[in-house]
This record gives C-alpha cells, sequence and structure tokens, in this order.
C-alpha cells in the first residue's frame, strides 16, 4: 500500500514505464466511453479510480444511478473526494472490496488490472459483487506478438524495470482465459489506440458475468 502512497505523490522513480498516473486524452475517453454507455447503468463500481477523473464521466451519464469509486491510495481517494465532493470514494483493496455480494450492475476496471498481484482473487471479488449477467469494462496493454519483440530488442529494461507499477501483462487470449475461469464471457473486444494502425496500444474489453463463482 505504501507503494502507491508514493505513485499518487510522484514519488517513484523515473527511469522505468508508468511510473506516474497517466493522464487522458480526449480520444481515448471518447472510445472507452462510447463503447460502454449501452452496457452502463444502475449501480456503478469504478476499481482503482485514482483521483477520481473517470469516475465523474461515469456519474454524468443518464443511465447511471450511483457510481462509487474504490482504490488502494488514501493519498489518491484524498485527490478524489477534493475534486468531485458529490461522488462516494472508498479506500479498499481490489482482492477485497468491503462491498455486498451482487451489489452492482456494471464495474469499470480502467488500467488497473497490470497493476495487481492476485489476478484471480481480483477478479473472483469482481464477480462476488456484480449481478447476475452484470457487466465489467477492462482496458490495459495488449502483448500482441509485434509489440513483445520490439519490447524485447529496444525497451527491455525501461518496460520492465523493477520499480515499474506494471506486474502482469496480458495479451488477447490470457485476459479472456482469466475472465473465463472467473465466470465471465467477453462479449466485446476493441484495440484501445494503435501504432500506426499496425498493432494496438492497448485492449478494451467487455465481459458478463455468467456465472457465480465461490471465493
Amino acid at each position: 500500500m505504501e507503494y502507491y502512497e508514493r505513485y499518487w505523490k510522484k514519488e517513484l522513480e523515473e527511469k522505468g514505464f508508468a511510473s506516474k498516473p497517466p493522464e487522458w486524452e480526449e480520444c481515448n475517453l471518447s472510445r472507452i466511453m462510447n463503447l460502454i454507455k449501452p452496457h452502463c447503468f444502475g449501480k456503478v463500481l469504478d476499481i482503482g479510480c485514482g483521483d477520481g477523473f473517470f469516475t465523474s464521466q461515469l456519474n454524468n451519464l443518464d443511465t447511471v444511478k450511483k457510481v462509487t469509486g474504490v482504490d488502494i491510495s488514501k493519498t489518491a481517494i484524498q485527490i478524489a473526494e477534493k475534486k468531485f465532493a458529490e461522488i462516494d470514494f472508498v479506500v479498499a483493496p481490489v482482492v477485497e472490496l468491503p462491498f455486498p455480494n451482487e451489489s452492482y450492475d456494471f464495474v469499470s476496471m480502467i488500467e488497473i488490472v497490470e497493476h495487481i498481484l492476485d489476478i484471480e482473487q481480483m477478479f473472483k471479488e469482481v464477480n462476488r459483487i456484480l449481478k447476475p449477467m452484470g457487466s465489467v469494462v477492462i482496458t490495459t496493454t495488449d502483448f500482441n506478438l509485434l509489440k513483445k519483440i520490439i519490447i524485447a530488442i529496444f525497451f527491455w529494461e525501461k518496460y520492465f524495470y523493477p520499480t515499474n507499477p506494471h506486474i502482469r501483462f496480458f495479451t488477447k487470449q490470457t485476459l479472456k482465459e482469466s475472465l473465463n475461469k472467473t465466470g465471465f464471457e467477453v462479449f466485446k473486444y476493441k484495440w484501445n489506440g494503435s501504432y500506426a494502425g499496425i498493432m494496438p496500444k492497448g485492449q478494451i474489453v467487455l465481459a458478463k458475468k455468467i456465472k457465480t463463482i465461490s471465493l
């Protein structure tokens, strides 16, 4: 937990990749919001909400009844509460969410899964708090073959520097397998930006809870 306090205070070593919280680009925000709008409604939970910016975008949707943001960092939550006082924010780890079973219609996980050690427990917790047939949106990097080759040749030490916050790396297939194992079915997949249209920068996945998984 102390690590992410330093992360949000921007005190991490900057030799590697993603050592600071990302800044939103309008094209990226529009891409994600346009994809999730038909599926985001009712009670919504934004996991890994950080400073609350994306949480606030969800809160602006007419179909959303109530949105809550959760993050492991007290510093991030304090920033979010100051910026968006009308939204409820909670400090908690994703592997132990303080919410009742089947209490949310939609969950967002924007650039968070690559930060989590226990991927299976994380998705089991999301499964637990989602209502049957509820949906989750996930964005993360996409380790396709071409990207792996380029990183291996030119950017290995930067991308895998020991103090980097990214500790898990997903391909389209491994993310799908992780979700299937924990009771979800992927129903939409989209590149989250691209490098000259040749390969994706990241991936956006929408998955539906099709069965309950016991913890």
